[in-house]
């Protein structure tokens, strides 16, 4: 018996439960440039019998190429995370062409790195910024 999951579609979408959803919203869709794909309201049945959330909310889904970035929208929520090393999610990597140009377009629209980049054994380029939410933002170029 094959225990693998049978995948239909290339990539895991992923959920960002926005604390300032217009922010999050601007962040990523306006600033990094990811396309709107669905605005989606998810009811309360769903939400709750899912345990994706207390209460309905509101899904916008962000196309990253493969990736569906879902930013949730909800009444009440909570605080924003920080930065600190923690279990979970810590980082979304985004792989990019010419990461020094994207790095000073970035800076000018109010983006934050947390220090200048730095090579890795992978990549000639490695930088990491913040979303709204505290998630770290690291941003790659693997050929120089």
């Amino acid at each position: 018996m094959d225990s693998r999951l049978k995948l239909v579609h290339p990539a895991a979408d992923l959920c960002i439960v926005c604390s300032d959803f217009a922010a999050s919203l601007e962040f990523y869709h306006e600033i990094l440039g990811f396309e709107e794909v669905l605005d989606i309201q998810i009811p309360a049945d769903v939400a709750l019998g899912a345990h994706l959330a207390p209460t309905a909310f509101r899904q916008i889904r962000l196309a990253a190429g493969h990736t569906r970035i879902k930013l949730m929208e909800i009444a009440n929520p909570p605080l924003p995370g920080n930065t600190d090393f923690k279990a979970g999610v810590r980082w979304l990597t985004f792989i990019i062409e010419d990461l020094p140009n994207t790095v000073e377009r970035l800076k000018t629209q109010g983006v934050k790195f947390m220090a200048d980049s730095v090579s890795a054994p992978d990549a000639a380029h490695v930088i990491c910024a913040v979303d709204p939410d505290g998630l770290l933002i690291e941003l790659v170029q693997v050929d120089p």
